[in-house]
């Protein structure tokens, strides 16, 4: 019996389950190889294993799973001595990603705070890493109505998506944010407010629609987080075209 595992073989293979969008079969997988790396003792690949199964428990919603997950990332990072790397800064983004989904924001802000440190600590603010860390944890600081704090996370995100390259959709999905940052900041909504609004939407829907986008799981997701923000700035023919696209990716019918 092999005594570790291939890590890049798994994602890859993860990968193709949320390719379909068949969330029963990612969840069968993860539960095995979760399973396979206790046995073995292989902790490295078990933590690999434990944040991939962090984003399928948001997708799911499996509170339960999902913070006893959490607090098994935790261990395993400081028993492997890992704190300060960007493996665990990877980690704490995702997990503070789970709190924030499940409705602890508090909790979340700490641990985006500590993967923002490794960041500038190792100097890697320049990634799309840290650029994931950026919108994340905009989307707990809108929560809180930190609007103008969360507007400046989604901008300095864009910009090193924009100068890393090939992230449209990414881009495009800070842009929706910042609409409904624009438009949820004030009560008193006038032209103006309006006019940007459609503007961002605009700009976010040329990006979505760019050449360069690869149309994988990854972009039918955006695609699915995207539609209802334009459903709801009343643009139903976009917000449909989205979600049909979604389901021909996750089809493969195109």
């Amino acid at each position: 019996m092999n005594n570790s595992i291939d890590t890049n073989r798994f994602l890859k293979n993860l990968d193709m389950f949320f390719n379909k969008n068949d969330l029963p079969g990612a969840g069968d997988y993860l539960s095995f190889w979760e399973n396979e790396a206790q046995n073995i003792n292989d902790e490295h690949a078990l933590l690999t294993i434990l944040n991939e199964y962090l984003g399928y428990c948001r997708r799911v919603n499996n509170e339960v799973k999902a913070l006893k997950t959490i607090d098994e990332c935790k261990l395993l990072i400081e028993k492997l001595n890992l704190s300060n790397t960007i493996s665990a800064a990877t980690i704490y983004i995702n997990a503070a990603t789970t709190y924030y989904h499940f409705g602890n924001i508090e909790s979340g802000l700490i641990l985006y705070e500590k993967a923002r440190k490794c960041y500038v600590d190792l100097k890697k603010t320049d990634s799309y890493e840290y650029a994931t860390l950026l919108n994340n944890s905009a989307g707990a600081l809108t929560s809180l109505k930190k609007y103008d704090d969360a507007e400046k996370n989604y901008l300095e995100a864009i910009e090193i998506l924009k100068h890393i390259g090939n992230h449209e959709g990414e881009i495009a999905l800070s842009l929706v944010m910042i609409a409904h940052i624009t438009f949820d900041r004030t009560d008193n909504a006038d032209d103006s407010i309006y006019n940007k609004v459609e503007s961002l939407l605009d700009e976010a829907y040329m990006y979505l629609k760019s050449d360069n986008i690869i149309r994988n799981g990854n972009f039918a997701f955006i695609l699915d987080k995207c539609a209802p923000s334009f459903d709801y700035f009343k643009r139903p023919g976009q917000a449909n075209a989205m979600r049909e696209l979604s389901k021909q990716i996750y089809n493969k019918t195109i």
